[in-house]
């Protein structure tokens, strides 16, 4: 078997710089109100209890937000994919880039933080405008149950 490393010296090789576009003008920016009143929503919407947070890709390895327990996750029924166009930062509308996010079906591998206690919706809020910028984008954030050996 063949093993290969990620090297700083490989990713150079593929590095392409591509002028910012600006964010789509057919999108709607989402402004204060619009990230507190969803994230009071999700805050309802949510379990009682302390605030976990699964993460599967660059929460992993840069969470931005304090956490006081972790444990390994799986979200059955969602599997990451290269499924988002990226015409901004990583590539161009001639030639998009691609970044991952969840779609349905299989299973995803992560982490879940446990948040420390506090304001709910100001944690969610943090999260949300890491996450996401326009309205477009509202319906790809939902609560999904995962498992982890200690039970769902």
């Amino acid at each position: 078997m063949r093993l290969m490393s990620l090297t700083p010296e490989l990713v150079a090789l593929c590095h392409r710089e591509e002028a910012d576009p600006g964010p789509d003008p057919s999108w709607t920016d989402m402004n204060d109100e619009d990230f507190r009143t969803l994230a009071l929503r999700l805050s309802n919407e949510a379990d009682e209890g302390p605030l976990w947070v699964f993460a599967y890709g660059s929460l992993i390895w840069k969470p931005e937000f304090e956490s006081v327990e972790q444990q390994l996750a799986t979200a059955f029924g969602w599997h990451r994919s290269f499924c988002l166009d990226m015409v901004r930062w990583r590539g161009s509308a001639e030639q998009p880039g691609l970044m991952m996010a969840l779609e349905r079906g299989g299973r995803c591998n992560g982490v879940i933080y446990r948040l420390p206690e506090g304001e709910k919706p100001a944690q969610i809020e943090r999260l949300l405008r890491r996450e996401i910028s326009d309205h477009e984008s509202i319906e790809t954030v939902r609560w999904l149950p995962v498992h982890t050996p200690q039970g769902t």
